[in-house]
């Protein structure tokens, strides 16, 4: 009893917070890999919700979807899966699932299919350390022999035709805080290269200013630990 009623309580606290957190100027129902990694501050873990051998279905963002007509998709989901949510929408959330190759699928899936999972507020230090990807991008993350800050490492890659690519980097250091870690957070220089960083479970969601490198380069995305 006491489980069902936190689990309604973190539920109704998440849709208080992620109704309006989509980034500002984007249509409501738009649930896209792009937006994703900075169009909330309140991520939220769950798993998928499903008998033997259900689908759950992913629901489009165009037109009248997610609830409309010819919205579904044909990813899908499986009990048990584990993926992150930035927000809610009526009663769908938008989700990001990763497989283990690290390729996402995003999209609405039906509330009523996801379970929360509560996760650190503050994880530890040793949950931060080590070396992040997201496809070509990486971020290594180690201690600087302060006993407040880590040191910060990445490289973000963007790719045009032939051998037209774009490179940026992040070498900085800052002191995480409640499940997040900032980088030029206190300068005042308006092209400065500036990165959030949110510790979720064994996901670490990144998102910049495009100020980090070369035209259209971002670090922007979910990473995953390398083992």
């Amino acid at each position: 009893m006491r489980n069902g009623v936190l689990r309604a309580f973190f539920l109704s606290l998440f849709l208080t917070v992620a109704a309006s957190a989509q980034i500002e100027g984007n249509p409501e129902n738009w649930c896209r890999n792009g937006f994703f990694p900075r169009e909330s501050r309140e991520y939220k873990m769950a798993k998928v919700k499903g008998g033997r051998g259900e689908k759950v279905y992913f629901y489009g963002d165009e037109r009248d979807c997610p609830k409309g007509k010819n919205c579904r998709l044909k990813s899908y989901l499986v009990g048990g899966d584990e993926v992150i949510v930035s927000r809610s929408f009526g009663d769908y959330a938008c989700t990001w699932f990763q497989s283990a190759k690290g390729r996402e699928t995003v999209g609405w899936i039906p509330l009523k299919n996801l379970e929360f999972v509560e996760t650190e507020k503050n994880p530890p230090v040793a949950d931060w350390l080590g070396e992040w990807f997201y496809y070509d991008n990486s971020i290594e993350i180690s201690r600087d022999g302060s006993a407040e800050n880590l040191t910060v490492r990445g490289n973000a890659f963007w790719k045009g035709i032939g051998d037209n690519v774009h490179i940026g980097e992040i070498d900085d250091a800052a002191k995480p805080s409640g499940g997040e870690l900032k980088i030029g957070e206190d300068s005042s220089d308006e092209y400065e290269c500036r990165v959030t960083m949110r510790l979720l479970g064994k996901f670490l969601i990144v998102s910049d200013n495009f100020r980090c490198g070369g035209a259209n380069v971002t670090f922007s995305g979910v990473y995953r630990k390398r083992k």
